[in-house]
């Protein structure tokens, strides 16, 4: 179209229809400086929900299951005690035989929650000669 000639375009729809076809340059670095902040806004979200979603599944996998196993020692532990307390004031008549049904569903109570618990996220499982390990959810069905 253009014989290099220095006579100025003078359609108007011949210049809008070379503009359309070959943009100017700092339309195009323009458009490519967006996109770039653009990605690396996208990327930058991305990590952001990456390391949220790594944090969650360490709180589930990890933390969740830790405050359980200490939930249920202590309530074992609380159990224990108070079964050999309530052994002992039966075996000398402190208390009578009508309470202790009252008491024992309620030291049984804790380790059912707890046991409930376990079934929903993983149990601990002690060894002898061996550390503990964790069996998540799924390995317990």
């Amino acid at each position: 179209m253009n014989n290099d000639s220095r006579l100025p375009i003078a359609d108007a729809r011949v210049l809008a229809a070379m503009r359309a076809v070959n943009p100017p340059i700092e339309k195009l670095m323009t458009d490519r400086l967006s996109l770039r902040i653009e990605v690396r806004r996208t990327q930058q979200e991305l990590e952001a929900v990456d390391r949220q979603i790594t944090e969650l599944r360490y709180f589930r996998e990890v933390q969740i299951p830790r405050y359980i196993a200490v939930a249920k020692l202590v309530s074992l532990a609380a159990a224990s005690i108070l079964l050999v307390a309530l052994i002992n004031a039966l075996f000398f008549g402190l208390i009578e035989v009508k309470i202790t049904g009252f008491l024992l569903a309620s030291l049984i109570l804790p380790l059912w929650i707890t046991d409930q618990a376990e079934r929903a996220f993983g149990r601990w499982r002690l060894f002898l000669g061996r550390p503990p390990m964790f069996f998540p959810a799924s390995a317990n069905i």
